[in-house]
């Protein structure tokens, strides 16, 4: 490749990303502006910005690894995502916008009325979005790794995400939702148009043999139906919950924006998985020997294209990574800042704490990528269930109803982290995905059997003392 070419490209990419970003935080004076834009987006830029949360590497590098190795399987995490996007376009997206609040473990507070459990939430929503994040910055590696530099290989990949992360920190959402319509705009066209070339002028692959293919290279389920069920049910049911989804729902001007953009979202995700799915089985189709971690994506890209086109691919994944990375770590920092009390930091403003904070998280999960497993969809699902196990159940519930109960939510947290863990050391073709999530409904259900016992025996106990 290019080297010369690829340094061009993206130096200009970069001072792009960065000028974006200092404009945008000139208009920045309260939190409220730096981690909801002002709660003014219009659906346009929900959209866009909701697609550049997905579209980064766990939907490019991640699912073409897993058609490389599955073959047709490797859409589940996008039709899982696409599903819940489906869910949010049915009345959720917009039941979020009415909340009016900043983070999603604030309902801990407002409906629950427990700070504590707020505070707990949030760390467990911190700890699943690093994670995610962390899934983003190993992707990336991936892709920096064919430049072929050895050791500077890896300079590069720090000089890198030190950018992303003074870009976020600088600008905030403003600064990530600018970033971001550009971005998708730049993934579209470039992917697009790689795609339609190499279908067209590319090895064929007939898609109406799809099946026959699946079965001959792959086999018929080359996955264990436990990673079935959580590579498609943890990205739909975290959706849900999601606070870097929820922060692009919060900001929405109104209802209506927030519904479309979440149908509209849903409909392009399961389009552009066509992609990756493409280029992850032909690479397998064409005897492709890729290495352990490695991109089947841009091994194809490279065999079936030019120079120019490789560059402007690897361009476009990087800023489909980095679309992804500064949501999750804005999101991250909204969580922390506005969940937490980090007055010690010293004398700054909450504006400045917050920016203080977007990047310790960023250099925190810049340095947790080099000690994690290199399997970015294992890594994101892995993040997905610490939240779902423990949040899912007392959050949904608190969406639809006013039958709520502090106690039943303390159970019901409790119930599915220890179920959590338990799963991580139990063997067992139970769907693993499953257990702690019915063990958290049950411990709701059981709070709010023991709040309707106490509320019936006070009754009772006050006649008794009055007589």
């Amino acid at each position: 490749m290019n080297s010369a070419l690829f340094f061009a490209v993206f130096a200009v990419l970069a001072l792009f990303y960065t000028i974006l970003g200092f404009l945008a935080s000139k208009k920045i004076k309260t939190t409220s502006d730096y981690f909801l834009a002002g709660r003014n987006l219009g659906l346009f830029s929900v959209t866009l910005t909701l697609i550049a949360t997905q579209v980064g590497g766990g939907m490019l590098v991640g699912t073409s690894q897993d058609a490389y190795l599955y073959g047709i399987y490797g859409i589940l995490y996008t039709v899982g995502m696409a599903v819940g996007f489906v869910l949010l376009g049915s009345g959720l997206a917009s039941k979020l916008q009415s909340l009016n609040v900043a983070t999603t473990a604030e309902l801990f507070e407002t409906r629950y009325g427990s700070t504590t459990l707020k505070t707990v939430a949030s760390l467990l929503s911190v700890i699943t979005m690093t994670g995610i994040l962390i899934g983003q910055v190993v992707a990336s590696r991936t892709i920096i790794e064919i430049l072929q530099f050895g050791s500077g290989n890896e300079l590069i990949f720090i000089g890198f995400w030190i950018f992303v992360i003074l870009y976020t920190m600088v600008g905030g959402l403003k600064a990530v939702v600018i970033t971001d319509v550009f971005q998708v705009l730049l993934i579209i066209a470039i992917f697009s148009g790689i795609f339609i070339y190499s279908f067209f002028f590319g090895p064929s692959f007939d898609w109406g043999a799809l099946m026959t293919i699946q079965k001959e290279q792959f086999g018929s389920l080359p996955i264990s139906m436990n990673m079935v069920i959580a590579t498609l049910i943890m990205p739909i049911l975290f959706s849900l919950i999601e606070q870097d989804l929820a922060q692009r729902f919060f900001a929405a001007r109104t209802k209506w924006i927030a519904t479309l953009s979440a149908l509209l979202t849903a409909g392009f995700m399961i389009l552009f998985a066509l992609v990756p799915i493409y280029f992850g089985m032909q690479a397998k189709l064409l005897g492709l020997s890729i290495p352990a971690g490695s991109s089947p994506l841009m091994a194809t890209i490279e065999l079936l294209t030019n120079e120019f086109v490789v560059v402007l691919a690897l361009c476009a994944i990087i800023a489909a990574i980095t679309s992804t990375a500064d949501s999750l770590l804005c999101a991250i920092s909204s969580n922390l800042a506005q969940d937490f009390d980090f007055s010690w930091l010293g004398k700054h403003n909450a504006l400045s704490r917050s920016k203080i904070i977007t990047l310790i998280a960023g250099l925190v999960a810049l340095g947790a990528s080099f000690v994690v497993p290199q399997n970015i969809i294992d890594i994101l699902i892995g993040s997905y269930a610490i939240s779902v196990s423990c949040l899912f159940v007392p959050l949904v519930w608190s969406y639809f109803t006013d039958r709520i109960s502090k106690q039943a939510a303390i159970l019901s947290v409790a119930a599915g982290f220890i179920s959590w863990v338990a799963m991580l050391f139990w063997k067992t073709d139970a769907p693993k995905a499953l257990v702690p999530l019915a063990c958290s409904f049950i411990g709701y259900c059981i709070g709010l059997l023991l709040q309707r016992r106490s509320s019936e025996r006070e009754p009772v106990s006050k006649d008794k003392s009055k007589g």
